[in-house]
């Protein structure tokens, strides 16, 4: 084999595969850390991948700095909206992915929200079969991402102070609390995945 042919071909390159990568798990518990090594590793080799955040789609929609209570599950018209945005957010995967693809090709979008219940994890697959009814190509694949070890909860929850919900607050501590209550809110509706 010649020294040209040798960096020029990938004998593992995917030719027509549209892969749809959706993190699951409570609020800082490494999803979007996870979904970065994802997308810096698929890029690497060659394989184009885009991540989306439902939680930046969320603060560009002018709602960054949003309380505890509008993660509440029985707040239903903030859950519309989280809902709403979820989906937003994997309309414009499921859009990017087919302009990588348009012809043939490989291409992953990674959906990065919580995806914490049963219910919003089946719309998530409701909407990947509509595309892969019209096109084979087409896979899904949930990535749960769990953390409980006390000192690393406590570090991500600090970390979490310094995003676009949290930075500007002058209390630290009431900052802290509020996320706290977040993840509480979610841990009322969290289901794990399951075979």
């Amino acid at each position: 084999m010649s020294q040209h042919s040798m960096t020029t071909t990938n004998p593992f390159q995917v030719y027509n595969q549209r892969l749809v990568i959706a993190m699951v798990g409570l609020p800082a518990r490494g999803k979007s850390y996870l979904s970065h090594v994802l997308l810096r590793y698929l890029n690497f080799v060659g394989c184009p991948c885009q991540l989306f955040n439902a939680g930046n789609l969320r603060r560009e929609r002018g709602m960054a700095g949003a309380d505890a209570n509008f993660f509440d599950p029985t707040n239903s018209n903030a859950k519309q909206q989280r809902d709403e945005m979820a989906m937003q957010c994997l309309d414009e995967v499921i859009a990017w992915i087919k302009s990588k693809t348009v012809a043939r090709g490989c291409a992953v979008g990674i959906l990065d929200a919580t995806n914490t219940t049963v219910a919003r994890r089946k719309k998530v697959m409701d909407r990947v079969k509509k595309e892969r009814d019209k096109c084979s190509t087409w896979t899904l694949i949930f990535v749960e991402s769990i953390a409980n070890e006390p000192k690393l909860l406590d570090q991500n929850y600090r970390m979490k102070l310094s995003n676009d919900d949290y930075k500007n607050s002058y209390d630290k501590q009431a900052a802290l609390a509020d996320f706290i209550e977040r993840v509480k809110q979610y841990e009322t509706v969290y289901e794990p995945l399951s075979d």
